[in-house]
């Protein structure tokens, strides 16, 4: 294994550190070399960011095929509880199952949304109320990490985070908007020091 004192610690080498996969003394050396290293924790937090929005879209994934399977069991209850001969006791339970059901479906689920045009050239809607997972068209800017800021029409920042330009794109996860009208999702380069980064790209969305 490289020296990771001295270079930084490679793609893999900080996946099991997130994960707790590292063993004892790699992670002795990513931990003391990400104590002096601004860049390294800058992709650490990229790293749990992909991580968390890798997660959030297979738990999406097995919510909806939980729904579905539960959908296809309610219309085999429907048709057991109006066959002839049923007992008042079996349709009771049945909906007494239904009761237990609902709830869980009234969970809100991400959104998944993507934003490829600048401000001003697209007039996307997004739901209110629920949490998003955004796809940013970084097209023609360049591999690593950004800082990315959420704000509303009147400039007021809403939230912020910071990623990684992956393969054109950058993947953010957000909490719910719960204010309507015009809003905007921007890229900066990363902090350096006191200074703010340069803005490179703005996309603008609608809430209703």
């Amino acid at each position: 294994m490289q020296d990771i004192y001295l270079d930084h610690p490679t793609e893999e080498a900080l996946e099991r550190f997130v994960l707790n996969h590292a063993d004892e003394k790699e992670l002795e050396i990513v931990e003391t070399h990400i104590l002096a290293c601004e860049s390294c924790v800058t992709r650490l937090e990229g790293l749990e960011l992909q991580i968390s929005a890798t997660k959030l879209a297979l738990q999406q994934v097995r919510n909806e095929q939980f729904a579905k399977q539960a959908t296809k069991k309610t219309a085999s209850w429907k048709t057991w509880a109006t066959a002839p001969g049923l007992s008042l006791a079996g349709g009771l339970a049945v909906l007494a199952l239904g009761v237990v059901l609902v709830p869980q479906f009234s969970q809100k689920q991400p959104a998944a949304v993507a934003l490829s045009a600048y401000r001003g050239l697209e007039n996307l809607t997004v739901p209110e109320g629920r949490p998003l997972h955004i796809s940013l068209n970084a097209n023609d800017l360049n591999s690593g990490p950004v800082a990315v800021e959420l704000i509303n029409e009147n400039g007021r920042k809403l939230w912020q985070g910071s990623s990684n330009i992956q393969g054109d794109k950058v993947e953010v996860s957000v909490p719910q908007i719960s204010e309507r009208g015009t809003h905007f999702f921007r890229l900066y380069t990363p902090k350096s020091g006191q200074a703010e980064g340069d803005l490179l790209r703005e996309f603008a969305f609608q809430v209703k």
